[in-house]
Order: structure tokens, then sequence, then C-alpha cells
């Protein structure tokens, strides 16, 4: 494998999915403190949240590997495509940090197995934005539903078909 051929945004995003891997299943995601007693248990798929965002975020690391090594053929926007499954999953784990594991109805404290999948997150989606905008790509362009038609192959963005036969124009008026 050589190494060379990975940049700085891919090892972003494969850092991430590695610690999302580590920390989302070995490290305890929720912590209780009564009575001075403490106790932490959990991990990522103890929560809908947390193990939605760690196949997002393994899945990215897991295209992006793929795509450097040649693997994986750029049919598709990728680039597009790991900016929304990272940025999901930022916002799944921000909202989980937000709000706090529960179980049963109980509030939970956030333990660092949490913490550091987050920053995992977070770190994974700040490779996928640097891979985008080195692709060429402006996150302007994100709010814009005819670019990204255009970059899934529908319509491209002034209006246009983008392959194939156009329609016939509409008969003139009677």
């Amino acid at each position: 494998m050589d190494f060379s051929k990975f940049k700085t945004n891919d090892w972003l995003i494969i850092g991430g999915g590695a610690g999302m891997l580590i920390f989302g299943l070995a490290l305890d995601w929720a912590k209780i403190e009564q009575f001075g007693f403490s106790a932490s248990d959990g991990n990522a798929f103890d929560w809908f949240r947390g193990w939605f965002s760690w196949l997002l975020v393994i899945g990215a690391a897991v295209v992006t590997v793929l795509r450097v090594l040649g693997k994986l053929d750029d049919k598709l926007p990728w680039p597009i495509i790991l900016v929304g499954a990272t940025g999901l999953a930022s916002l799944l784990m921000l909202f989980l940090i937000i709000t706090g594991p529960d179980k049963e109805g109980i509030d939970l404290g956030r333990g660092i197995g949490l913490w550091l999948s987050a920053i995992s997150t977070f770190v994974a989606t700040a490779g996928a934005v640097m891979s985008f905008t080195a692709a060429g790509g402006d996150l302007k362009d994100l709010t814009d539903p005819n670019k990204l038609k255009a970059a899934f192959g529908g319509d491209d963005a002034d209006g246009g078909s983008t392959g194939g036969s156009e329609m016939p124009p509409p008969p003139p008026p009677a």
C-alpha cells in the first residue's frame, strides 16, 4: 500500500473513523454519580444517535480508503456524500452531547467514550469538508438544490438536461 497517495484530509477522515471505531466500542459512553457512588457503562450501540453516527463515520473512512486505493470508481460525487454522512453524524453526536444519554428515563452523565467519539466525528467531518473543497466544491453549493441535482446526474445547474435526448419544445399555440 502506497501511503503517499493519502492526503491530510484523507487521514483526518480515516483517523476519525478509527477513533470512532475504538472509542465507540471500547470506552463507556454514560456514567452516573449518586450518593458518592460512580458507575459507567454503555457504548455507541446503546443509543440510536450513537450507533448511526458510528456507522456513518466508519463508512466514510472505508469509502475514503477505497477511493484512494482506486478500488471505488468516481461515478458518484463522493466528496458531497462524505460531507453529508459525516455532517449528519456530527449533528447527531452534538445532539447526544447536549441532551446527554439516558436509559429507562434516567438522565446519565457523559462518559469519556462519548466525548472522544464526538471529537473523532468532528475530525472526520473536518476532513470531509477539506476533501470537498479540495475537489473544487464550495460549501455554498450544498445549499443549492440545482447544483446538488447536477452532482448526482440530475438537472444541471442552469436548468438543462445532463444527458440523453432533450425533450422537444412544446408545440406553438394555435
